[in-house]
C-alpha cells in the first residue's frame, strides 16, 4: 500500500513538472471567458537600462463639481495635446463629494475610497502628480510645472504594457525591466495595474456640472488595492482574475495603466507606455 501511494505521488509530481504554468504570450493561443482578465508579467534585469520617466496624474473629481470643469480641461490638454503627452498617464478616481451618487464613483467605490484615503483627499478637484506633488488643480501653469519637474526625474525601471480583448476577456501583457533586480529597495516598491476606460460618454449629464464626456476613468485595480511587492514577482509570472470585467464597461476602451509606487514615500517611481 505504501508503495502504491508513493507511485501515485510520483506520477502527480511528474504531471506538475510537465505542465505549462505560464500562458503563451501569443494572444491567438490564449482562451479567455467573458469577464476574465489574464495578466502576464515579465520582470527582468537590464544592467545598462536608460529609462525615460513617464509621469502619472491621479485626478480626483466629481460630476457635480463645478471647478472640475477647469481641471478636467487642463488634464485633457496636457495629457492628449501637449508636446510631451506621450509621457503622461492619467487615472481618474471619481469622488463621492459633492455628489455621493456619481455613477463612476459607485462602480469603482472600493478603489476610489482606497486612493482617497491613501492620499487623504478632502476636496474635489485634487490632482496628484506622481504620488507626491499637489499643484492647484485649476492653475494650468502649476500643473504643467509639476509635470515638467517630474519629467526630469531619473528612473531605474521601464514598464511597457499592452491590452487586448479576446473572447470578451482581457489579456494584459506587461514587460518590466530594472537595472538591478536584486535591489533590496524592491521590498518597498508596489506594482499596481489600474484598468481605466479611456472615454466614458453619457447622453445626458450624470451630475450638475453639465459634463457628459470623461477620460481615463478607473474601473478596477489588479490584483487589489494592495498591489504586488516587486520583490515577490521576479521573472515570468501570470495571474488570472475571473469576473473582473463589468458588463457595463466598454471593453474595447479598457486599457491597463501599470505603475510602481513606493509604499513609504508614496512616490510613483515609474508609470507605463503602451505597446
Amino acid at each position: 500500500m505504501k508503495l502504491l501511494n508513493r507511485l501515485i505521488v510520483f506520477i502527480f509530481l511528474i504531471g506538475l513538472l510537465s505542465c505549462e504554468t505560464n500562458p503563451p504570450t501569443d494572444p491567438n493561443k490564449i482562451s479567455l471567458k467573458t469577464g476574465e482578465v489574464l495578466v502576464n508579467i515579465n520582470f527582468t534585469e537590464k544592467g545598462n537600462l536608460s529609462a525615460t520617466k513617464i509621469v502619472q496624474i491621479e485626478d480626483f473629481a466629481n460630476v457635480s463639481c463645478t471647478p472640475c470643469l477647469i481641471s478636467n480641461k487642463i488634464i485633457e490638454s496636457l495629457s492628449k495635446h501637449s508636446e510631451y503627452s506621450d509621457r503622461i498617464k492619467v487615472v481618474k478616481f471619481p469622488t463621492n463629494f459633492p455628489s455621493p451618487v456619481d455613477p463612476m464613483y459607485l462602480t469603482a467605490k472600493k478603489f476610489c475610497d482606497y486612493r482617497m484615503s491613501f492620499y487623504q483627499i478632502l476636496f474635489a478637484p485634487t490632482i496628484i502628480i506622481d504620488g507626491i506633488l499637489r499643484p492647484v488643480p485649476t492653475d494650468s501653469n502649476q500643473v504643467k510645472d509639476a509635470i515638467l519637474q517630474r519629467l526630469q526625474t531619473a528612473s531605474n525601471f521601464w514598464i511597457s504594457d499592452s491590452s487586448e480583448v479576446i473572447n470578451n476577456g482581457l489579456f494584459i501583457n506587461i514587460n518590466l525591466e530594472t537595472s538591478n533586480i536584486n535591489n533590496p529597495e524592491l521590498e518597498n516598491l508596489i506594482l499596481r495595474i489600474a484598468l481605466v476606460e479611456t472615454e466614458v460618454n453619457y447622453s445626458t449629464p450624470p451630475g450638475s456640472n453639465g459634463e457628459t464626456k470623461f477620460y481615463d476613468v478607473v474601473r478596477n485595480i489588479l490584483p487589489s488595492n494592495d498591489g504586488y511587492k516587486l520583490s515577490e514577482i521576479k521573472g515570468h509570472l501570470s495571474f488570472q482574475f475571473e469576473n473582473s470585467i463589468d458588463s457595463t464597461w466598454n471593453l474595447n476602451r479598457i486599457r491597463a495603466v501599470t505603475f510602481i509606487q513606493n509604499a513609504n514615500t508614496k512616490e510613483i517611481i515609474q508609470s507605463c507606455v503602451h505597446n
